[in-house]
This record gives structure tokens, C-alpha cells and sequence, in this order.
């Protein structure tokens, strides 16, 4: 069995946002400089991304949400597609290649080679519903990389866990009701995007946690009833849907997380994977916008992931 599978895109700079704008290309460059400095990089299986067709898309967004960006899309420049969200000449084929790279993941795990592997891609995927680009997002990666591992025969159920600073309302709206996909989300409450998180169907268990909670009290709150729904649940894989906003010094957010904390959920999500699924796992980048704590936050994530 290999090391860690890092997926990472044919160009950092794709999706070029205005520089002002938090969810900028410096953000995976930033994952990537931390690896190399540290030398973690040497111990990871290094991919480049292979894109996607846009029809794949259709298996979890309405096919006019999906047919009306590709007509929206700029030749040159840039458009907004919602307030917070840019769209310009080269997203989706940055698009393409962040969903691409989780199905290129499953692939490798499913097949493995891989124990895991973690997907360095932007933009981010976890509030895109079915029918709406939302804070930043425009293409469920997680969710289509979920869809792609039930293809498998021996992939009954899967797993998503959202440990973002917002909730993963995109994710929820697209898996709500289904047997076969339970969705775990961790985040500050009220807050961003204030739509998911009453009135919830039973395959999805949310965890709303206050501003300014840290680290001992974080992991008080989550880990026994993380713990308990995959335990119930036995899926056969898990997808980790990795949000470093949650760190104390995250302009985007209000938790108090520390670097450490990242450790500790990845071999929370290691250890049930094992127990439950082979240790199959895919992560996929969500939010992280304070690059320096997104530097030491990823770094932690893939030391775990990698056995380090």
C-alpha cells in the first residue's frame, strides 16, 4: 500500500479571482509551500488533476443549473454568478479538474493503491446546491465523488464529514433522505449560510457550535456523537469535506480551532474509517482563508492522513 495520495491542479492559478477576493489562488499554493518546506511532500504520491466532463455534473445538479453556467461564462474577464462568488474566463475548467480529482481519488482508493488521498482544489464545492452557486461555490466536488464511489458494487454507503466553519448546506440539499449517503456537519451557529440546520431528514446529523468555542470544548461537543452516528451507520467509505476556517485566526469565521485540532479530527475520521470502511477516505479542500493558518492546518491534516 502506497503513501497518501495528493491531487493537486494542472495549474495553481486556475479560477484567478480578484486578488481582494478571500478564496484566491495563493490559498493552494499556500498547502503546497507548507508540504515542500516541511518535507512531507516527499512522503505523498504527487497527481495532477484529470478533469471532468461538465454532463457528469448532471448526476448531482439540475442539468439547466449546470447547461446555464457553461452559457453564463465568460470568454475573458470576470462575471459575479451570486454576490460573493466570481466567475471568470477560466473557472470551470478549474471546475472541472477539483470534481475530476475526487473521482480520480475514489478510483485510486477503491482500487487499493491508496489508503486515502487528499484533493487540493479550488473552488471549493460544499454550498453548491443542486440549482445555485453559493459562497464561492459552483460544483459539489464532495458530493459528486460520494455518487461516483456508490457506482462500486461494494460501496453501499458512504459517509460525508463536514468539519468546515459553515455548514454544509449544498451537500445536505443534494443527499437529504437518501439510505445510502449519511452527512455529518460541524459548524458556528447562527452563521453563514443560516439555512440548513432545522428541520433536518434523518440521514443527516448536524452539530451547531457557539462563536468562540476552542479547542478542548470543540472536541467535547463533536467526537462522542461523531463517533456514535458512524458507528450506527457502518458506511463503507468516508469523505472528509476539510474546512480550515475554523482556526482562531480565520478572517471567515469565529471558532477558535489551532492547527492541532485538525490532527485530532483527521485520526478521529482515520480511526472509524478503519473500523468501518478499510480505511478508505477521501478529503477534499472546502474553506481556509488565512493562509498561514491554512498552511499549518492542511499540514496537519495530511501528516495524519499519511501516517506521520
Amino acid at each position: 500500500m502506497s503513501s497518501t495520495l495528493f491531487i493537486q491542479h494542472s495549474q495553481f492559478d486556475q479560477h484567478s479571482v480578484p486578488p481582494s477576493h478571500p478564496e484566491s489562488p495563493l490559498r493552494s499554493l499556500a498547502v503546497e509551500t507548507r508540504l515542500r518546506q516541511t518535507g512531507l511532500w516527499q512522503d505523498l504520491s504527487i497527481q495532477t488533476c484529470q478533469p471532468v466532463p461538465a454532463h457528469l455534473f448532471k448526476q448531482i445538479h439540475n442539468p439547466g443549473y449546470i447547461d446555464q453556467l457553461y452559457q453564463i461564462a465568460p470568454a475573458k474577464g470576470m462575471i459575479l454568478a451570486d454576490p460573493d462568488t466570481p466567475l471568470t474566463f477560466n473557472t470551470l475548467g478549474a471546475a472541472e479538474e477539483a470534481a475530476g480529482s475526487g473521482i480520480q481519488a475514489v478510483k485510486q482508493v477503491l482500487s487499493g493503491e491508496f489508503n486515502n488521498a487528499f484533493c487540493a482544489v479550488r473552488p471549493p464545492g460544499h454550498h453548491a446546491e443542486p440549482g445555485k452557486t453559493l459562497g464561492f461555490c459552483f460544483i459539489n466536488n464532495i458530493a459528486l465523488a460520494a455518487e461516483y464511489a456508490l457506482n462500486n458494487s461494494e460501496i453501499k454507503k458512504v459517509l460525508i464529514f463536514d468539519f468546515d466553519v459553515h455548514q454544509a448546506n449544498g451537500t445536505i440539499e443534494i443527499f437529504k433522505n437518501r439510505d445510502d449517503v449519511m452527512v455529518i456537519s460541524t459548524f458556528q451557529h447562527p452563521f453563514f449560510p443560516f439555512s440548513h440546520w432545522t428541520n433536518l431528514p434523518d440521514n443527516v446529523l448536524s452539530i451547531p457550535i457557539k462563536a468562540q468555542t476552542a479547542s478542548t470544548m470543540f472536541r467535547r461537543l463533536i467526537e462522542k456523537k461523531v463517533m456514535e452516528a458512524v458507528s450506527k451507520y457502518k458506511p463503507d467509505m468516508m469523505f472528509l469535506s476539510a474546512g480550515f476556517d475554523a482556526h482562531t485566526n480565520d478572517p471567515m469565521g469565529g471558532l477558535d480551532l489551532i492547527e492541532e485540532d485538525y490532527y485530532w479530527l483527521t485520526q478521529m475520521s482515520m480511526s472509524l474509517a478503519k473500523t468501518y470502511c478499510k480505511g478508505r477516505l477521501v478529503s477534499m479542500m472546502e474553506g481556509g482563508y488565512n493562509l498561514e493558518a491554512l498552511a499549518l492546518s492542511s499540514h496537519q491534516h495530511i501528516q495524519a492522513l499519511s501516517g506521520n
